[in-house]
């Protein structure tokens, strides 16, 4: 019996003497037991410009009378009137939309029975070429009832455009991945990668052409009208407003040290 204690406390004391021990604060000790990965984060941005290849141009055409049906024949018959203006100088029919008429009777000081009942119809163009534009405002200038409201641009190879955009910021990226491994002796491992402002807007001259076109009154669509004939063939563009796209991508590392020894 007392050789078998005899051994145990050899045993136990051998163990505590193999065993290191570890000191330190509560941050060093974590550190030691779970070494954090050291990580890097590297950033690529790209930008492309292109030019809108379509606008939607909104036309109001508003008409009133005593009488309800008439309101609404005259708004129709001044509809037709601009879808034969329109087709006739070769915008396609298809290109040309109507909304759902609304009728708000209008009242007088005194009665319970309106004077008289206005309809509201608008009316969407899409055109693809600056003459077009000029078809257009030559129409809302014929008739009093008739005005340009509204304005927007598209531009066809809007995702074609953003993946280009996206591509071109990785590739930079990876430019600099490639670079910080050659002059440091490291390698960096993707843990993972982030989309920030994948975006595209109006460039600042696309902005005023639009703030033209949409507040622009029939007189100053008249001056429009006259500046665009004005101006030399060979300086026309088939277009309406430049959009820049954006892009940024951030791309996480994990650092491995090379091991110049082997």
């Amino acid at each position: 019996m007392k050789n078998l204690t005899l051994f145990l406390l050899i045993c136990t004391s051998s163990f505590a003497m193999a065993t290191p021990e570890l000191k330190g604060s509560p941050e060093e000790l974590r550190q030691f037991l779970h070494p954090s990965e050291r990580i890097v984060s590297l950033h690529g941005q790209a930008q492309e410009k292109a030019y809108s290849d379509r606008a939607i141009i909104s036309l109001v055409i508003t008409t009133e009378d005593k009488q309800l049906s008439n309101s609404i024949a005259a708004n129709s018959n001044l509809r037709e009137f601009i879808s034969e203006q329109l087709t006739t100088e070769g915008i396609e029919s298809d290109s040309i939309k109507s909304s759902k008429f609304s009728t708000s009777p209008q009242y007088g000081w005194f009665g319970k029975k309106p004077d008289s009942y206005k309809v509201v119809n608008r009316m969407a163009i899409t055109i693809s070429d600056e003459s077009q534009l000029k078809t257009i405002a030559t129409v809302a200038d014929s008739k009093a009832e008739i005005e340009l409201s509204d304005t927007s641009f598209e531009h066809s190879k809007a995702d074609e455009y953003k993946n280009k955009v996206k591509k071109q910021a990785l590739k930079k990226a990876m430019a600099q991945k490639a670079f910080y491994e050659s002059s440091l002796g490291v390698t960096l491992t993707t843990v993972g990668f982030r989309n920030s402002h994948i975006r595209f807007r109006g460039t600042q001259g696309a902005n005023m052409l639009e703030e033209i076109v949409v507040t622009a009154t029939k007189r100053s669509m008249g001056k429009m009208q006259d500046m665009a004939l004005s101006r030399p063939a060979a300086k026309q563009v088939p277009s309406f407003d430049e959009i820049e796209y954006e892009a940024e991508i951030y791309i996480d590392f994990k650092i491995k040290t090379v091991d110049s020894s082997k």
